[in-house]
């Protein structure tokens, strides 16, 4: 019988057969897993990238539309309002013996010009540009005071903000989180308070409202723009809610 067809022989074939077989397998599962590896990257990244793009976009139109804003928040404080002083200026230089017709028209050209701050300071806040948004956010507590609500603005310690950028964006959020309280919660008070923590910077916006299910709301344009203004400054937020107990929404910077 020739050598190679000795049991001896067959069982050294087989067992060389049987690990040529197995590295040969490994080689190709190490293939296949590399190959899926660099395809589940390759879609991840394009995944990244078209997020990246979708924010980027994002910020652009929110850029653009405070951009916007402020011309006109501009136009309206420089063009309408101080022509409205002049006028009163020159009411006042009719004569010293008002008339009541006169008393009125003062006080309507007053009024104007008190509301059409109002229109330009919620177009763009440019206060925050001169004082920053913890002294914008002190006048804001006081202009919304009433017998029947009132703002807690309550700053722990000295927060120094990335960039104005950080704080406009902050500022309408917390804006239109007030005009929602103002809206829809009954509330009498409406918490605005900051700290930090472990070089972050925390926001709690809170209210004394009736609240409502959190599982049940429907991301308006108010929740969407708060969301896309966060995101634009690489916030992260989670709003909390329930039935008759208020509402809270945290931000951290």
């Amino acid at each position: 019988m020739e050598i190679w067809k000795t049991p001896e022989s067959v069982i050294t074939w087989l067992f060389i057969i049987l690990i040529i077989f197995l590295v040969l397998l490994f080689f190709i599962i190490t293939l296949i897993k590399v190959s899926y590896k660099k395809a589940v990257e390759k879609k991840q990244a394009l995944f990244d990238e078209k997020i990246k793009n979708e924010q980027n976009l994002k910020n652009a139109i929110i850029e653009i539309q405070d951009q916007e804003r402020k011309e006109i928040a501009s136009e309206l404080h420089d063009q309408i309002s101080n022509k409205l002083n002049l006028v009163v200026l020159n009411l006042n230089n009719l004569t010293d013996n008002e008339s009541n017709s006169i008393k009125q028209i003062k006080d309507d050209i007053r009024k104007i010009i008190d509301k059409n701050r109002d229109i330009s300071h919620y177009l763009f806040p440019v206060e925050i540009e001169n004082i920053g948004i913890i002294f914008t956010l002190q006048d804001l507590s006081l202009k919304y005071r009433t017998s029947n609500f009132k703002i807690d603005l309550l700053n722990r310690t000295e927060i120094k903000f990335k960039d104005k950028l950080t704080e406009i964006q902050l500022y309408r959020v917390i804006q239109e989180s007030l005009t929602n309280t103002l809206k829809y919660s009954k509330a009498t008070i409406f918490n605005i308070h900051f700290r930090t923590f472990k070089n972050r910077i925390f926001v709690v916006v809170s209210d004394n409202g009736i609240g409502f299910n959190i599982n049940e709301i429907q991301k308006g344009i108010g929740l969407t723009g708060i969301e896309t203004r966060l995101s634009s400054i690489d916030a992260t937020y989670k709003l909390k809610s329930s039935l008759n107990k208020g509402t809270q929404l945290i931000i951290v910077l």
